[in-house]
C-alpha cells in the first residue's frame, strides 16, 4: 500500500522528537539563509561542549499486505506480514547511496530512517505519543554497500528482520534506544568541544564526496567495459541491434542529465542582507549542513550531552 505520509512530514516529526532526545540534546542544522540571518543565530549548539555529527536521510515505506509481494513469493523470507519496504535511490539516478556509503566510514553516524507506520492515522497517533523514534528503524548504508548496477533496489522489514533486496540479504537495522546508545559511546570517545571538530567535519563530508564521486566513475567505467564486451560478442551477427544500443546510448548522452546534488535549486535566496554576520564556527556548520543535504540528501545533526 502506498504511503499517506510523505518522507517531509515524517521527517519533521522525527527531527521534532530527536531534538528533545531522553538524555541527549540534539540539534538540527538547517542550512536556511533565513535562520542564519536572525539575530540569536538559529543554532542550538553549545559550541564549547563535546558533540557528534549525526547525518540521517529520512525515508517513507510502503507497506506490503500480500504473501504475492517477491520478498515472501519469490525468495521465501521470513517477514511477517505485514511488513514494509523503502526505496535505495537508484545509482544512474543519482551518487546518492555511494556518497552515504562513504561517508558511513566508521567515523561519522549515517543512516537512514524509516516508519514501521505509512498512515497518517498512525503518524499522528505516534506524534501524539512522542513514539516516532521508537517506531522507526535505523539502517547504516555500510550494511547495504555499494552498488554495482542500475537496477532498482529496497530495504524490506517487519518488527525483527530486515534485507536488502532485490537478491536478498540479511541486513542489521537499529532501535531508537540503541542509536542513542552509539551516539554516547562516540561522545565518550571524543570528548573535544564542538568548535574544535568542526573543521574535520567539513574537510571529512568534503572529501566523502569527492570519493563518491569517483567510486561512482569506476563503478560506470566497469559496466561501460562489461556493455562494451557484450557489443563485440554480438557484432556482426546482429548489426541492426548494435545499431540500435549505439543509437540509444547516443540519444541518453545528449539529453540533459540531473544534477548530481540531490536538493539543488536556481531561486535565489532571501535577501539578508540586515542579519548579523556569521561567525566562523556558524559558517562551518552551515556549510556542513548544506554539503549533508545537497551532497547527501540528508539532515545534519549535533547531537551533545545535555
Amino acid at each position: 500500500m502506498i504511503p499517506e505520509i510523505s518522507e517531509f512530514s515524517y521527517g519533521f516529526a522525527l527531527t521534532n522528537e530527536l531534538v528533545g532526545w531522553t538524555s541527549l540534546s540534539t540539534a538540527p542544522i538547517f542550512p536556511s539563509l533565513i535562520e542564519e540571518g536572525k539575530r540569536d543565530g538559529g543554532y542550538d549548539v553549545k559550541l564549547d561542549q563535546p558533540g557528534a555529527p549525526l547525518y540521517v536521510q529520512f525515508k517513507r515505506a510502503d507497506c506490503m499486505t500480500r504473501a504475492s509481494a517477491s520478498e515472501i513469493s519469490r525468495y521465501g523470507l521470513p517477514l511477517s506480514l505485514p511488513f514494509y519496504r523503502f526505496p535505495i535511490t537508484q545509482r544512474n539516478k543519482s551518487f546518492q547511496h555511494t556518497s552515504l556509503v562513504a561517508l558511513d566510514d566508521g567515523s561519522n553516524l549515517v543512516f537512514y530512517a524509516a516508519p514501521r507506520f505509512h498512515l497518517l492515522s498512525e503518524i499522528n497517533d505516534a506524534w501524539q505519543a512522542q513514539n516516532v523514534a521508537a517506531r522507526s528503524i535505523f539502517v547504516a548504508p555500510r550494511t547495504i554497500g555499494l552498488i554495482y548496477d542500475n537496477d532498482r533496489h529496497h530495504v524490506s522489514y517487519d518488527a525483527t528482520e530486515a534485507f536488502f533486496c532485490s537478491e536478498p540479504k540479511r541486513i542489521e537495522p537499529i532501535s531508537a534506544s540503541k542509536l542513542e546508545k552509539e551516539i554516547k559511546e562516540r561522545l565518550t570517545r571524543d570528548t573535544r568541544p564542538v568548535k574544535e571538530q568542526l573543521s574535520e567535519w567539513l574537510e571529512n563530508v568534503r572529501t566523502k564526496r569527492r570519493q563518491a564521486r569517483e567510486t561512482q566513475s569506476e563503478i560506470q567505467a566497469d559496466i561501460d567495459e562489461q556493455k562494451r564486451v557484450a557489443r563485440q560478442k554480438i557484432d556482426g551477427a546482429y548489426p541492426r541491434l548494435e545499431d540500435f544500443i549505439r543509437r540509444q546510448e547516443r540519444r541518453i548522452r545528449e539529453e540533459p542529465q540531473q544534477e548530481d546534488d540531490v536538493s539543488a535549486s536556481t531561486e535565489p535566496g532571501p535577501d539578508i542582507s540586515e542579519g548579523r554576520q556569521l561567525s566562523p564556527d556558524e559558517e562551518a556548520l552551515r556549510s556542513i549542513s548544506d554539503e549533508a543535504l545537497h551532497g547527501f540528501g540528508s539532515q545534519f545533526f549535533v547531537v551533545q550531552p545535555r
